[in-house]
């Protein structure tokens, strides 16, 4: 079987989907654009930065999730642990090399917690690892029966709330993403699109929840999921964002430019995942010394940089062996 280190997929049948592919795609850009949109330069300047984040963060990662999931299945233990290691390697590798500047600039007060906190963008790769280990460790009994685990996995995500992990070895964004990644694993080998008919109402649909972030912010909460709630009020809010994240991702699913060359590039998505964490901030920092103004056109342009110059390096013959370097030793 072909095996492909990507975010969000875990196997790649020999017939690849090309339309989930494609999704991939665009869904990476939309990560790249939302951790533009974020930075300080651009969110205290720009309102249409922040609604665009804000929209961007409802529904981005838990299509990725379930997209992981999707991709995810149960295998013999011998053929388990070394996809484990194609997270684990670049996990540990980029932990490190995003650390280093911080202990030397900032120090610690405690470098335990330092050291198993996932910075910036690692928590995916180690939320990824606990669901893949749920999946092959929990019973079959258990695992085959949908309802219960999809109803146990929500109840979860809502009461993880309530507990302050923060970003500490991912538990929190791992328990509140959780029913995503199962819903998705529940849904392999079956049909996620829906009639072409229906693509204008996807498009409609995705345009109209841009209101949401522009007139009613209050109702979404934090779309990060690494702080605890602050009342009970914020589980509903929580459970209507994620009642709209499951919406928006499926018009999203059926919306999506399906073009040979999107297709391509959806195969490298931990590539643009990683990489376009280790340029951002060098990025940001010519663009301050050339003093150009932060509004939201120049970050849509530094996602444009980011994301076609990731994509022109996607031709080089080790581009996908970076994030696994010990690839280069089985060579």
């Amino acid at each position: 079987m072909n095996y492909e280190q990507n975010y969000g997929s875990e196997t790649t049948p020999k017939v690849r989907d090309e339309r989930i592919d494609s999704v991939k795609y665009w869904l990476i850009v939309l990560v790249i654009a939302g951790h533009v949109f974020i930075r300080d330069e651009f969110s205290h300047h720009s309102k249409a930065c922040v609604v665009a984040w804000q929209w961007i963060y409802i529904f981005h990662m838990p299509l990725f999730i379930f997209i992981s999931g999707y991709f995810s299945r149960k295998k013999d233990w011998k053929d388990f642990w070394p996809t484990i290691w194609q997270l684990l390697e670049p996990l540990i590798v980029f932990q490190t090399l995003f650390l280093i500047p911080r202990l030397i600039s900032k120090g610690t007060d405690n470098i335990f917690v330092t050291v198993l906190t996932p910075r910036y963008i690692l928590w995916y790769l180690l939320s990824l690892i606990y669901w893949r280990l749920m999946i092959q460790i929990i019973p079959d009994r258990i695992l085959n029966n949908t309802k219960l685990v999809l109803i146990c996995t929500i109840c979860i995500s809502i009461l993880a709330g309530f507990l302050s992990f923060g970003k500490f070895l991912s538990i929190q964004k791992t328990l509140s993403f959780m029913p995503f990644f199962f819903l998705g694993y529940f849904m392999r080998g079956k049909n996620i699109y829906l009639p072409n008919k229906y693509k204008p109402f996807g498009f409609l649909f995705l345009a109209l929840t841009i209101t949401i972030p522009l007139f009613f912010p209050q109702y979404l909460g934090n779309l990060t999921h690494t702080a605890h709630y602050g009342s009970i009020y914020s589980a509903t809010r929580r459970m209507f964002v994620f009642g709209l994240a499951t919406l928006m991702s499926i018009a999203f699913i059926n919306t999506c430019p399906n073009k040979p060359w999107v297709a391509r590039q959806g195969r490298f998505t931990m590539q643009y995942y990683i990489y376009h964490a280790m340029v951002i901030t060098p990025l940001m920092i010519i663009a301050s010394k050339l003093n150009i103004t932060a509004s939201f056109v120049s970050a849509i342009i530094y996602t444009a940089v980011m994301t076609i110059g990731i994509g022109i390096a996607s031709r080089l013959p080790n581009f996908t062996k970076f994030t696994n370097p010990s690839s280069f030793l089985k060579n």
